[in-house]
């Protein structure tokens, strides 16, 4: 037979008490922002729903500007080019520098969508191992 005191029974209702605070269940809400913080911490980014956007047309753009520059630059060497040879000259230079720009951005582009790619799956793996720990399965 248990031989319960009052001090024993006062000392297991103690160690309920706490453990009964600890495992005081939280909300999801209150969850799911500890879980994003911690992630944000621990990978140093977050889920991006938009992949970067516009690379071949920024790309193009910068490309046109070079060979406009390098047209007018080589055209101004010659003091008996035509007006409408150097214009079309300049037109043939910007095309192509554009087309490079454009080749050159969309590489960017693509690669900028794989490094936030792999930060968004780390992020998700981080955040989805916080809400498992806390009892929230996904």
């Amino acid at each position: 037979m248990f031989n319960l005191t009052t001090k024993t029974i006062g000392a297991f209702a103690i160690a309920f008490a706490g453990l009964a605070q600890a495992q005081t269940p939280i909300s999801y809400e209150q969850a799911q922002a500890e879980c994003q913080s911690i992630a944000q911490q621990q990978t140093g980014g977050s889920t991006s729903t938009q992949p970067p956007t516009g690379g071949r047309a920024k790309g193009a753009a910068a490309g046109a500007m070079a060979g406009a520059a390098k047209a007018k630059s080589k055209t101004n060497q010659y003091d008996n080019l035509s007006d409408q040879a150097a214009e079309e000259y300049t037109r043939n230079q910007m095309q192509e520098a554009a087309k490079m720009g454009a080749a050159a951005g969309g590489v960017k582009q693509r690669r900028q969508g794989q490094q936030q790619s792999a930060s968004g799956d780390a992020y998700n793996q981080a955040f989805n191992a916080c809400m498992a720990a806390k009892g929230f399965a996904l």
